[in-house]
């Protein structure tokens, strides 16, 4: 005969269920898993404390210039700057030139031969500045200016001189002027007591 096997009845359970004991390496396998994997965390804390400071690379090479950019536009024109205070009145008002005699020398002066003039301002005026035109009335300029200078604030000096024996019928002749500045008048103010 065949055995039949049990029809199980609803409410019938069994009694315990029966463990299937797990296989010897499975065990080693699972604790050597964990030793490995703690071992990787500690060497990679230990790699992040260790690891030296960023350090930065030496420097590149210099590039090429580019080419220069396009002008700008022009910048707007500034302020106008403060005008200054008005200056004193001048001390001087115009000039005119004042002319003295020409003077003439010998003919056939010697070297060393020297005519002296002296030229005035008039009253009102002073003197600005002064010289005197020297020349001989021949050929060859034997003659020069050797001095020019003010004597005071109203009179300039020249001097001319020959400065190579002058030819027969040759003469040294000598211009002076002198430029005179005009003054403004001076005022006075007078003050009566009643």
């Amino acid at each position: 005969m065949t055995p039949v096997a049990p029809v199980p009845v609803p409410g019938d359970e069994p009694a315990a269920t029966v463990s299937t004991p797990l296989p010897r390496w499975v065990l080693p396998v699972i604790i050597g898993s964990i030793v490995v994997g703690l071992a990787g965390v500690g060497i990679g804390v230990y790699a992040l404390v260790k690891i030296p400071p960023k350090v930065a690379g030496p420097v590149g090479r210099t590039g090429a210039t580019g080419p220069e950019g396009p002008a700008g536009p022009t910048g707007p024109v500034g302020p106008t700057g403060a005008v200054g205070p008005v200056g004193p009145t001048g001390t001087v008002t115009g000039a005119s030139v004042v002319t003295a005699p020409v003077m003439t020398s010998a003919t056939g002066s010697p070297i060393g031969t020297s005519l002296v003039a002296k030229v005035s301002c008039p009253v009102g005026t002073v003197i600005l500045g002064g010289g005197a035109q020297v020349s001989a009335t021949g050929p060859g300029q034997t003659v020069a200016l050797r001095s020019s200078f003010p004597l005071n604030a109203t009179t300039w000096q020249v001097v001319g001189v020959v400065i190579a024996k002058l030819p027969d019928g040759v003469a040294m002749e000598m211009a002076p002027y002198a430029l005179c500045g005009t003054t403004p008048p001076k005022t006075t103010t007078t003050t009566t007591k009643p």
